[in-house]
């Protein structure tokens, strides 16, 4: 008969859940259900922004695209001044 061992994940969860009392272990299961759902319900909605942009030939919302920029983008009054070519020389 073949048994299959469980994740590397799945042991670890078992594990911190096991220290749990037997009442916050059901509460924890359902944080942690909570928290997938949560997350795949987010990765829907801007999967379907992102469709819904291309479709209709509108620019893809920052968000649909899960891109954060990069870090010059966020740096404000800090950001380095533009250079300017000098074509003088």
């Amino acid at each position: 008969m073949y048994v299959t061992q469980a994740s590397w994940k799945s042991e670890i969860f078992q594990s911190v859940v096991g220290f749990l009392p037997d009442w916050a272990q059901g509460t924890a299961l359902g944080v942690f259900v909570l928290a997938v759902l949560a997350a795949w319900a987010v990765k829907l909605k801007r999967k379907l922004a992102y469709h819904r942009a291309v479709r209709t030939g509108q620019p893809i919302p920052e968000a649909a695209r899960g891109a954060q920029g990069r870090g010059a983008d966020h740096l404000g009054s800090y950001a380095p001044r533009p250079r300017q070519d000098d074509t003088t020389a």
